[in-house]
């Protein structure tokens, strides 16, 4: 009896899996993600794009240096007035 039982079963999951089929619900109707799976293809690798890239240096414009910035600030140090605006 388990031996019949256990081919009938092994019968309809070989069936149900051959067998493309519909689902009806609340979101509408959609393939077996099973089907999809068996009906979808393989990836196939494609190459990547290796070829090396130009590359443009474009010159820098040239800006004379400021002069360094040296003492204290206006009216940092004691005595002297603070700056006129």
């Amino acid at each position: 009896m388990r031996g019949l039982l256990a081919l009938a079963s092994a019968l309809l999951v070989l069936v149900s899996a051959t067998v493309p089929h519909i689902h009806d619900s609340a979101l509408g109707s959609h393939a077996c993600l099973a089907c999809v799976a068996a009906g979808g293809e393989e990836a196939a690798p494609t190459s990547p794009d290796v070829a090396s890239r130009a590359v443009f240096a474009a010159p820098l414009a040239e800006v004379a240096p400021e002069p360094p910035v040296t003492g204290a600030p206006l009216g940092a140090v004691p005595g002297q007035s603070p700056p006129a605006a």
